[in-house]
């Protein structure tokens, strides 16, 4: 599995993992994360077409399309493309189309994104939508939702008491991990 933006989309590193994907027919799942913005430009200006997902056809594999926002389309559409390629039929590219709430990094006002992201929390939620369905469905009840809320909430707190009380890291860690030697 490989994940990358929209602005990633348009480097060489990716369009040549794709094509030798393709070319040694490995098992590989590419990901494009398509946010609409390449950092702060919009993808209308960054991206030659409309979907990433259509460049797949230049490799001569599937190319999905999917609503990010939507948690079963993402699982179906990632569960035949991980099927496919542990059954040998090669690399895959699924595109999913959603939005951020927050800047591309610390400090970014999005003054480039006027409504966008309220329109999103309001509308378009993963987890307003996800809770929705179940619900709809009887496959979970709010007293269900609710529950597994409060224990990641127990969890997250726990993670983060360890964290503050673990010892600082030593100078030796700063390199473990980050190179490999040959």
């Amino acid at each position: 599995m490989a994940f990358f933006g929209d602005g990633g989309s348009n480097q060489g590193t990716t369009l040549e993992s794709m094509n030798l994907a393709s070319v040694w027919n490995l098992p590989a799942v590419f990901v494009a994360e398509n946010n609409g913005y390449a950092e702060t430009t919009s993808s209308t200006w960054s991206v030659a077409s409309d979907n990433i997902a259509d460049r797949a056809a230049g490799f001569g594999m599937p190319g999905v399309i999917v609503d990010g926002f939507d948690f079963f389309a993402v699982h179906e559409a990632a569960s035949e493309a991980i099927a496919r390629a542990r059954d040998g039929g090669g690399p895959t590219l699924i595109e999913m189309k959603f939005t951020r709430y927050f800047g591309h990094f610390e400090g970014d006002q999005q003054t480039y994104r006027a409504g966008e992201v309220e329109h999103a929390r309001a509308e378009l939620d993963c987890l307003k939508r996800f809770a929705e369905r179940v619900t709809q469905t009887g496959e979970l009840s709010r007293a269900d939702l609710d529950a597994a809320d409060a224990e990641v909430a127990v969890l997250i707190d726990r993670a983060v008491d360890e964290a503050k009380a673990a010892p600082p890291p030593t100078e030796a860690d700063l390199l473990t991990d980050v190179y490999v030697r040959y």
